[in-house]
């Protein structure tokens, strides 16, 4: 077997990796969405106040993610969505909980969130590919790198770069976890 070939049994390997990943498919594009209008809208906020219309955004995503939820109750995909994805829930629970709080009570200032959140995707992105493959390390280096040279040359951007380039890669996480499914539907079962 040459070096680039893959055995048939670490293809259906790979593809359960990546079947794994669908009920969240909807979460990723809504959370991804909200980054990225979050973050344009943001970009006005240096001319007027739009802390209004960015809360707005949040609460738009949460109760779109909670219709998700919902449906997956009624669909009966829920066991599977808590089967899958319980045993992390709760860390990322308590991370999105514990910025929102430092958050609410001012304990950071303003270009710290961003930051912060695009560092923890970065770190997220870099945990999902022991499951997911290369790409996502490569995602994870590049969002890590973005950020870190944001922090340090152009900080005043980091709202409108982080969110938007963040919100983006969360969308094209979706896209290409889908897109690898496909691939793998197409083949009977097994991906490239």
């Amino acid at each position: 077997m040459k070096a680039g070939q893959v055995s048939g049994q670490e293809l259906v390997q790979r593809h359960d990796h990546i079947g794994w990943g669908l009920p969240y498919i909807v979460f990723l594009y809504i959370w991804g969405t909200q980054w990225v209008l979050s973050s344009c809208i943001g970009f006005f906020g240096q001319w007027q106040d739009v802390g209004l219309w960015q809360q707005l955004t949040t609460w738009i995503a949460c109760a779109a993610s909670l219709a998700a939820l919902a449906g997956s109750f009624r669909t009966g995909r829920w066991q599977r969505l808590a089967d899958q994805g319980g045993k992390a829930a709760l860390p990322l629970l308590m991370i999105v909980g514990a910025v929102s709080v430092l958050q609410y009570v001012q304990a950071v200032d303003p270009f710290f969130a961003p930051l912060l959140r695009s560092y923890v995707l970065a770190v997220a992105y870099a945990l999902f590919a022991m499951w997911l493959g290369k790409p996502l390390i490569y995602m994870s280096l590049w969002l890590f790198l973005l950020t870190t040279v944001v922090a340090v040359w152009y900080l005043g951007f980091a709202s409108l770069l982080l969110g938007g380039f963040g919100g983006l890669s969360m969308i094209a996480l979706a896209w290409m976890i889908r897109r690898w499914n496909s691939k793998s539907d197409d083949q009977g079962g097994v991906a490239k």
